[in-house]
């Protein structure tokens, strides 16, 4: 989760659709933690529409996460040495992978040397520090061998989709675990690279084509084709695969075809993009829901520590986790969200009391934390910069 630049970054639809996002995330991880098996019944018409929308949080955050960062990379332009967006987009990538493993931490287990099984396991965070790597890996490729950037992008997000059932049939026993969660969900991930990385390759592409054709985004006629391009991905793209298998014969077209939830999903992802496009011409988004938008990272940490109590092993899952009527679980959603909203809205009061009442030890302790991560990182950025040296050289793109 990218943090946000200031609102002439981009365009406000897009802080708009992860506010949108991340409240949809929050009541929907609340409601999943907390909801009673027996009331999970998909013929009921208001958990099926739940069910529906919850599943859309994550195709959002990983697509518009590919678009804000390739649109902000392109329109810094300048060569690699030089472009600041690749040396924050590398940060960014391994601090989000860091704090993945960070939120997952129970301390007390911690601090007598256990730790659960599923620890290594990957979670958003780590997938999309892992994708901000691999878009600023395929941009430097672009620029050494003149291919395609889009092509790479939109090609590499639909080859990764492609390749997902394949992918999901392999054996990587011979990995070490930690590795080894990269690849497969044996373990304990909730996401891997293979296929949600796709999301974000195709929303790349879209940035890409955002900072070429902005004005397009400015007009009716543009959202109108994002809309229609969705719904005929989610109306046809099954059958399109199966047509795919017949005149092919790959089998990866059939299992796709029977579990067509990628495609769809990037279709409903389109048809969320356009939506915003026309609410941005209609009406003015409120100052509170960009500044929502653009703190998505303080409020899933937040929302994870307090929901499932990582850190000190006591959070709200601990009062009943699966056991809970569906009204109480509707109130306690409703004021989990409202908590997020009312949070980010003092944010800045919050920090600035943090950091006058953090004990001395404490402020000492985060310095220190800070002067040492920004040393790992420049290292980490060295050593990067001497693999795109060794090649790059004769390749004027300095």
């Amino acid at each position: 989760m990218m943090q946000a630049s200031s609102a002439k970054d981009r365009l406000q639809f897009i802080d708009a659709i992860r506010a949108y996002a991340i409240l949809m995330m929050l009541q929907g991880h609340f409601v999943d933690t907390m909801l009673a098996y027996r009331f999970r019944d998909l013929e009921n018409a208001l958990y099926s529409t739940w069910f529906f929308m919850r599943g859309m949080t994550a195709p959002i955050f990983f697509t518009v996460t590919g678009l804000v960062f390739t649109f902000l990379l392109l329109r810094d332009g300048r060569p690699i040495k030089e472009n600041e967006r690749i040396r924050k987009g590398i940060r960014r990538g391994f601090f989000l992978i860091f704090m993945g493993y960070l939120l997952k931490v129970n301390f007390p287990a911690f601090l007598i040397g256990w730790f659960y099984k599923s620890y290594p396991a990957l979670d958003v965070l780590h997938n999309i520090g892992f994708a901000l790597l691999a878009l600023i890996g395929l941009y430097c490729l672009h620029l050494i061998t003149k291919i395609s950037l889009p092509l790479l992008y939109f090609g590499g997000g639909i080859f990764i989709f492609l390749i997902n059932p394949t992918w999901l049939a392999y054996e990587w026993d011979f990995l070490p675990i930690v590795l080894r969660n990269y690849f497969d969900a044996d373990n304990g991930s909730i996401f891997l690279p293979v296929p949600w990385l796709g999301f974000t390759l195709l929303g790349a592409g879209l940035g890409w084509h955002l900072f070429h054709k902005t004005y397009l985004y400015r007009t009716w006629y543009w959202p109108a084709i994002l809309l229609i391009s969705g719904l005929t991905i989610h109306f046809f793209s099954t059958r399109g695969l199966y047509l795919l298998h017949q005149w092919t014969g790959w089998e990866n077209f059939l299992q796709l075809a029977y579990d067509n939830v990628l495609f769809w999903r990037f279709g409903h992802v389109l048809i969320i993009i356009s939506l915003f496009i026309f609410l941005e011409k209609i009406i003015t988004f409120p100052p509170l829901m960009l500044k929502i938008g653009s703190e998505t990272l303080t409020i899933y940490a937040t929302h994870y520590v307090v929901l499932y109590g990582t850190w000190l092993g006591i959070g709200i899952k601990t009062f009943g986790q699966f056991t809970w009527h569906p009204v109480p679980v509707i109130i306690g959603a409703i004021l989990f969200v409202l908590a997020a909203i009312i949070y980010i809205k003092y944010i800045e009061e919050i920090r600035t009391k943090l950091a006058l009442h953090l004990p001395g030890r404490l402020r000492y302790l985060r310095r220190y934390i800070h002067i040492m991560g920004k040393r790992l990182f420049k290292q980490v950025l060295d050593q990067v910069r001497q693999w795109i040296n060794l090649l790059s050289t004769n390749v004027g793109i300095w």
